[in-house]
C-alpha cells in the first residue's frame, strides 16, 4: 500500500504539515500510514476477511471507488513507537482530535467500521458518493487539484469550497457582521470581509473609531500600526487573527471572543508565515496581519 503523501489532494499534504507540526511540539509519534490506493490495492485489502485470512477492515470494493483513499483525500496514521504502532487508545484519539481542530473529519467518529487511524477531508461526506457523482473517475477529480492553493494556504478547494474558509466566513459573520454567503471560497467579498474583521477587532481592543467597511485605508493602517499578539495574550485582535487564517484555509484550534493565544493558533501563524515567505516567530503582528487581509 502507498505511505507517498504527495499523491494526496494538495490541501490535505498542507494539514498533514500542520498535523506533523503540533505532534511533535505535543511528543506525539506521529506516523503517516497510508495514503493514495489503487484499484487493485484496495481490492487486496477488501479481500482480507473474505477470501484471505485477517479480519475485515474495509466493505469498499476497489472496482466501485467507494474508499476515499482511492479518490487521494485520505491517509491513515499510526503511533511511530516499535511494537506499540496501533494499542494506545489515547494516541489516536488525541490524534483525531487535533485532525477535527484542523478541519479533517476523523474515522473514529464513524458507526460502521470505526477506523480511529483514519482522517479525511470531509468536504463532499464521510464518503466518495459525491465524488462518483460529480467527477465520475478519480483523474477527472485529479485535474480540479490544479491552482487549489494548498501550499500558499490560499483558501480555494475543488468541488464546493474550503470547509476551513467557510467556517472562517461564518465566524467572521458572527464576529463583526461581514454579511457574506459561506461557500467556502475566497472571492473578493471574503476578502473584504477580513478587512472588517480586522478593524473591527482594533476599534474593540484600542478604540480606533473606525468604520467597518472592508475598505484598508490610511486610517486602518494607522490604528494597526505596531500592534502584535502572541502565545498567551487574550484580545479581540487574537480573534481576528484565528478568522483571518481560517479565511486563508489554515486551520486553527477553535475561535474564541476575545481570543486567547494558544498553541494551536501560534502553530498555524508559523505555517503560514513559513508558507507566505515572511519571517517565522508565531507573533502575529503588522507584517503577518496585511499579508493575511491581501
Amino acid at each position: 500500500m502507498g505511505r507517498d503523501i504527495s499523491k494526496l489532494h494538495p490541501r490535505l499534504q498542507k494539514t498533514i504539515a500542520q498535523l506533523q507540526e503540533v505532534c511533535r511540539n505535543e511528543n506525539l509519534a506521529l506516523g503517516i500510514g497510508e495514503c493514495f490506493r489503487s484499484v487493485e490495492e484496495q481490492d487486496e485489502l477488501y479481500a482480507q476477511g473474505r477470501t484471505k485470512p485477517g479480519a475485515i477492515v474495509t466493505n469498499a470494493p476497489g472496482s466501485s471507488y467507494s474508499s476515499q483513499h482511492q479518490w487521494g483525500i485520505a491517509f491513515d496514521f499510526f503511533k511511530n513507537v516499535s511494537g506499540h504502532a496501533y494499542d494506545d487508545d489515547e494516541f489516536f484519539a488525541r490524534v483525531g482530535s487535533l485532525g477535527k481542530s484542523m478541519g479533517l473529519g476523523w474515522g473514529g467518529d464513524w458507526s460502521s467500521i470505526v477506523d480511529r487511524p483514519h482522517l479525511y477531508l470531509p468536504d463532499w461526506g464521510s464518503t466518495p458518493a459525491k465524488l462518483k457523482e460529480e467527477y465520475g473517475t478519480f483523474e477527472k477529480f485529479r485535474e480540479t487539484w490544479s491552482g487549489s492553493g494548498a501550499a500558499a494556504g490560499s483558501g480555494t478547494a475543488s468541488g464546493s469550497g474550503s470547509v476551513i474558509v467557510r467556517d472562517g466566513q461564518i465566524h467572521a459573520n458572527n464576529f463583526c457582521g461581514a454579511g457574506i454567503v459561506p461557500d467556502g471560497i475566497r472571492g473578493s467579498r471574503t476578502k473584504k470581509a477580513g478587512i472588517k474583521v480586522l478593524q473591527y477587532a482594533m476599534n474593540l481592543d484600542y478604540r480606533a473609531g473606525l468604520a467597518v467597511d472592508g475598505i484598508w485605508g490610511t486610517k486602518s493602517r494607522q490604528a494597526l500600526g505596531n500592534h502584535y499578539v502572541r502565545r498567551g495574550e487574550k484580545q479581540y485582535l487574537v480573534t481576528a487573527a484565528e478568522i483571518l487564517l481560517m479565511l486563508k484555509n489554515y486551520a486553527v484550534n477553535g475561535v474564541e471572543s476575545p481570543g486567547i493565544f494558544g498553541g494551536g493558533l501560534e502553530q498555524a501563524v508559523k505555517s503560514y508565515q513559513r508558507a507566505g515567505g515572511l519571517s517565522v516567530d508565531g507573533i502575529a503582528g503588522p507584517a503577518t496581519f496585511l499579508s493575511l487581509i491581501a
